[in-house]
């Protein structure tokens, strides 16, 4: 559909129907959620869950909200846990926390916009779509765009939400309004194993509390966006229970440019006797469409133009997760995690250089993991302990058909359109174990010092099995990666309200299936913006490793006052990248050797009576360490000798951050914020000669306003209506005269507005 038309009446349809099933089903919760006699006992208040350090805001430790009495915050050293769900002490070095106040203050429809808050947090777009940005934290990157190097590990309570064909993650796909924290835990890992090479995001979810509570929000904005949401929660009996559906559509604001989600998440728990179990399903069918970038011209002409109109993304997927501790005696506990996952999408790519492709992905995903912990004091030691192992099953199906467009009727071969061309498989077998021990002295001279070691073994396996009608068998292969990944590190809470920290750690990524099937530079792959058609042929490629150190300081060096300050320095052996050969849209992977990513971090949060302020400033630099030549499109040759130094593309120098509250009303907040980022290279000149991305300031404000149950909120972004761009590539522009090569920009949003509503019930 174009810009400015509705939807068709068949998704309008679909979404009725689906909404009106989602409706019944909360009708039906809200019946058997009144408490029963005598089972509100059951359920214990939702503070039971954490641990005593206060809720913390992103920037830094625990902060009162606007208007309250401030007190200098004591930083306590807590490590993070592999499955638990406390959440751990938040002292703005390597862990920090976004909550659900946060996440509903942001306005974030994704999990990417509700971390954009942090320091180093890069948002850009490839797809043209707000619901698949990438999110790139100190020039590692999580995005679900096959054919970049992933360098963050998304889970979902306890569950790696990773994408089994090329480690990409569907953000699109998380509920981010059932969300009730996010964990990023920053550097390599060795507790969260594979594919951690910049760090770890921990999203868990929301569960039914001791008393019913609901909740139900409508909001519209610019490029005729609609949602509405609607959840409950409460006892059920000896259980607790939380429900929830959720809708949004956007007609979008370029040329076939719409959206359209579908959520329900559903979660059952019981807490009793030491024993806590939580077992949630979650159902959700998406459409999305992909106007993505734009050769220059084009993008000066009009920037609502879409140059291959009809690439689409439609995932169907089915999540059920069961998380269970039991304390077995004090200081000791048992935590286990299962789940099943399958997920059944379709990507549909137009082109002008090659036929259209349509590609069918299913993957049926399932996996347990089992952890001890142990905790224990004797006089002025303290001892954490934690132990655990884990076993994960994927099975990965890939199907790529060719079909006709206005350039091409039949295949290379000369068979009509459209055909099946690729049908590949790939069963993946993952299993780790890992152990962790932190010391704290409590006491004494040194008092809150502490050290903190850990080791983890993990082993990956694919087998992969090629059918593709034209060359069966070709890309048949099996391969395995083993790796372990030590990590040590050393706190020290000089003071009640000071913590240093400096850390060592290792990580290690395993190739992904697509990337071991099209790493033939003598038979490249038809490029899709998010699937890879697999080229028939398999191509061992070696494992990526990183090497971590870090060092910061964080406190409160005035009442309300946060600051912190983070220098890290990672480098990444054998990284992979995908490359463009010259004259085509296709790609394939290869080991670029060595590269480096290096910078500082600084943030600040203040609280004074009715006034709030947060900023952060990151410095990132991301560079090769080897020489390479890599194939581009950019030059006459075809290929670019990349040097030591050479920045990577798609990595901003400078990102600051600003935003700022005041609450002149008891009943009434405003916000406004301004975001800077700096300029960048374009994939396809990693030899950085050509011109950049431009610099570019965001501004944005908003309003919300309280009444009893009822709230209102209003949100713009971009202000000033700024032309920026979020993204550039090298690209041939086969509707010019001779098919030149040139940069492609996907062009930001422009301004744009939500007003809302919501009605509680606590």
């Amino acid at each position: 559909m174009h810009y400015g038309e509705t939807p068709s009446p068949g998704l309008g349809e679909w979404v009725r129907e689906a909404s009106a099933r989602g409706a019944g089903f909360l009708a039906a919760l809200w019946v058997v959620a009144i408490p029963l006699p005598g089972g509100s006992s059951a359920a214990e208040p939702a503070e039971a869950r954490q641990t005593s350090t206060p809720a913390p805001p992103s920037s830094g430790p625990s902060a009162p909200e606007l208007g309250e009495p401030i007190v200098l915050e004591e930083i306590t050293v807590q490590a993070p846990s592999r499955l638990s769900q406390r959440r751990p002490a938040d002292n703005g070095l390597t862990v920090q926390v976004v909550d659900r106040a946060e996440i509903e203050q942001s306005g974030a429809k994704t999990v990417q916009e509700a971390l954009r808050v942090l320091p180093a947090a890069h948002l850009s777009d490839e797809q043209g779509t707000p619901f698949q940005l990438d999110f790139t934290l100190r020039g590692f990157t999580a995005t679900p765009v096959t054919g970049v190097p992933i360098g963050l590990s998304v889970f979902l309570d306890g569950v790696r939400v990773n994408e089994s064909d090329c480690e990409e993650i569907n953000f699109d796909l998380i509920p981010l309004s059932d969300v009730d924290h996010i964990e990023l835990i920053r550097g390599p890992s060795a507790i969260y194993g594979r594919n951690t090479l910049g760090g770890a995001i921990a999203i868990f979810t929301r569960r039914g509390g001791p008393a019913v509570s609901a909740e139900v929000e409508a909001e519209v904005g610019s490029f005729l966006e609609q949602g509405v949401r609607a959840r409950i929660s409460g006892p059920l009996g000896p259980l607790d229970g939380y429900l929830s559906v959720g809708e949004i559509t956007e007609q979008g604001w370029r040329v076939e440019d719409s959206v359209a989600l579908l959520q329900t998440f559903g979660k059952l728990g019981l807490r009793r006797d030491g024993t806590d179990v939580t077992l949630s399903y979650q159902f959700q069918t998406d459409r999305l469409y992909q106007p993505g970038s734009l050769p220059l011209s084009e993008l000066l002409e009009n920037p609502r133009q879409n140059y291959t109109a009809g690439d689409s993304f439609q995932p169907r997927l089915n999540f059920a997760i069961l998380n269970a501790s039991q304390q077995l005696a004090p200081g000791l506990s048992l935590t286990a995690n299962g789940y099943f996952r399958s997920l059944d999408a379709q990507q549909y790519n137009s082109s002008a250089l090659n036929p259209d492709t349509r590609l069918f992905n299913n993957t049926l995903s399932f996996g347990a993991a089992l952890e001890v912990d142990h905790k224990v004091t004797a006089g002025p030691l303290e001892n954490s302990f934690a132990a655990g192992a884990e076993v994960v099953s994927n099975q990965v199906r890939m199907l790529v058909y060719e079909e006709p467009n206005a350039y091409f009727t039949s295949s290379d071969t000369g068979v009509p359109l459209p055909t099946l061309g690729w049908n590949l498989s790939d069963a993946q077998l993952e299993t780790g174990v890992f152990a962790q021990d932190q010391l704290v002295l409590t006491s004494g001279p040194l008092s809150g010092l502490g050290a903190l070691v850990a080791l983890r073994f993990d082993w990956f396996s694919h087998h992969i099995v090629d059918n593709s009608p034209a060359d069966p068998g070709a890309a048949n292969g099996d391969v395995s990666y083993q790796a372990w990944i030590p990590a040590a590190s050393i706190t020290y809470a000089f003071a009640k309200n000071w913590l240093a920290s400096v850390s060592y750690s290792d990580g290690f990524r395993a190739p992904a299936f697509l990337e071991l099937t099209c790493s033939n530079p003598q038979s490249p792959c038809v490029g899709l913006q998010s699937g890879v058609a697999p080229d028939p042929t398999f191509t061992p490629l070696h494992r990526v490793q990183s090497r971590s150190f870090e060092a910061g300081v964080s406190g409160w060096p005035l009442a309300g006052v946060n600051v912190a300050v983070n220098a890290f320095l990672v480098n990444v052996f054998n990284d992979i990248y995908s490359v463009t050969p010259p004259g085509t849209t296709l790609i394939y992977f290869q080991n670029v050797g060595d590269t480096r990513r290096q910078g500082l971090d600084l943030s600040l949060h203040a609280t004074r009576g009715i006034f709030r302020f947060d900023a952060t400033y990151a410095y990132t630099l991301a560079t090769f360490q080897s020489t390479v030549l890599l194939a581009t499109p950019r030059t006459e040759s075809g290929v670019e000798l990349v040097l030591p130094g050479n920045q990577l593309p798609s990595v901003p120098n400078h990102i600051l951050n600003l935003d700022g509250g005041v609450r002149p009303l008891p009943w009434l907040t405003l916000s406004a914020g301004a975001l800077f980022v700096s300029s960048q290279y374009l994939l396809g000149d990693e030899v950085n000669v050509g011109p950049k991305l431009s610099p570019y300031w965001l501004l944005r404000a908003g309003a919300e306003g309280r009444w009893g149950q009822w709230t209102a909120f209003a949100r713009a972004e971009n202000l000033a209506n700024v032309n920026y761009r979020t993204f550039g590539t090298y690209s041939t522009d086969v509707k010019t005269a001779g098919q030149p090569i040139v940069p492609f920009l996907t062009p930001g949003l422009p301004i744009h507005f939500v007003l809302g509503v919501r009605w509680e019930l606590d």
